[in-house]
C-alpha cells in the first residue's frame, strides 16, 4: 500500500466517525481537559490496532483500557524528549558561560539593545535543538505506532527494529506522511484563533487529525510488516460462524 492509498482509506475511515456522532462529542470533551485528554490519546491508540479490514472508527469504551493507553503514549513521548532536553540545557548552559566569560552581561543595563555576540550564539544553539528535535520524534512517532502494533512497551524505542519498519515502508513515504499530517496540523491549530469558539473548534479537528493520522500510519504499517489481519473492530462485524463437526458415521456392520 502507498502513501495516497492510506490516506484515502484513512479519509473514508475518519468520515465514520460522524455516524457515531455521540463518540465524536464525548472525544472532543475528553480532549479540552488536561489529563483527561490521554483517553484521548488512549483512542488513538485503538485506532492503531484496528485491522484495515474495518470500515470504520471504534467505539468509545472500556475507558480505563484507553486511559492507559494514552498514559503510556505520553510516557514513551517524554523518554524520547530527554535527549532534547539535555541537548537544550548544555546549549542554554554553554551560551550563559561564555557570556560570563566575555562579560557579554552587560546588556541587562539595555536589555533593548541585544548584542549581535548574543544573537551569534543562540542561532547556533537554536539550530542544533531543532536539528536533534527532528531526528528523535522521527524515530519516536514510529515508536509509539510499533510499541501498541506490538503490544510491549519497551518496543518504543528498539531504535533497529524501529528503523526497519520505516525502510519497510520506505522513508519517502513515511516522510510525505509526516509532512502532510504536520501541514494539517498547523491549519487546524490556526482555527483556534478564531473568537469565542475556537479553542472548542480546535478540540474537534484534533480528534479528527488523531483518527486519521492513526489510520494512515496503522495501514502504512500493517502493509510494510505484512501483520496479520485483526478482526475489525469499528465496523461492529462479527466474526464468521464455525461450521458443525461433521455427522459421525456408525461403522460398517462385520462380516458373518
Amino acid at each position: 500500500m502507498n502513501l495516497s492509498e492510506s490516506l484515502s482509506d484513512a479519509f473514508e475511515y475518519t468520515k465514520g466517525l460522524f455516524s457515531r456522532f455521540g463518540d465524536l462529542i464525548i472525544l472532543t470533551i475528553l480532549a479540552i481537559i488536561p489529563i483527561v485528554n490521554f483517553f484521548v490519546l488512549g483512542y488513538y491508540a485503538r485506532v492503531l490496532r484496528d485491522g484495515p479490514a474495518s470500515r470504520g472508527p471504534p467505539r468509545v469504551e472500556r475507558y480505563l483500557d484507553m486511559f492507559v493507553d494514552g498514559l503510556k503514549y505520553f510516557v514513551a513521548l517524554i523518554i524520547w524528549s530527554l535527549p532534547i532536553i539535555a541537548v537544550a540545557a548544555v546549549s542554554v548552559g554553554s551560551i550563559i558561560g561564555l557570556l560570563f566569560l566575555t562579560g557579554g552581561m552587560a546588556w541587562y543595563d539595555s536589555v533593548s539593545l541585544l548584542p549581535l555576540s548574543i544573537i551569534l550564539l543562540i542561532l547556533p544553539a537554536l539550530g542544533i535543538i531543532i536539528v536533534v528535535m527532528f531526528l528523535i520524534y522521527i524515530v519516536a512517532l514510529m515508536g509509539v505506532v510499533h510499541m501498541f502494533k506490538t503490544g510491549s512497551f519497551t518496543k518504543a524505542f528498539a531504535i533497529n527494529e524501529i528503523l526497519g519498519v520505516i525502510r519497510k515502508i520506505g522513508w519517502g513515504n513515511y516522510l510525505g506522511w509526516l509532512l502532510i499530517v504536520f501541514i494539517i496540523g498547523l491549519v487546524f491549530s490556526a482555527v483556534g484563533s478564531v473568537p469565542i469558539i475556537g479553542w472548542l473548534l480546535s478540540a474537534f479537528l484534533w480528534v479528527l487529525l488523531l483518527v486519521f493520522s492513526g489510520r494512515s500510519i496503522g495501514l502504512l504499517y500493517d502493509s510494510a510488516t505484512g501483520r496479520a489481519e485483526a478482526p475489525p473492530t469499528g465496523s461492529g462485524a462479527t466474526p464468521p460462524a464455525i461450521p458443525p463437526p461433521p455427522p459421525i458415521q456408525p461403522p460398517p456392520p462385520s462380516a458373518p
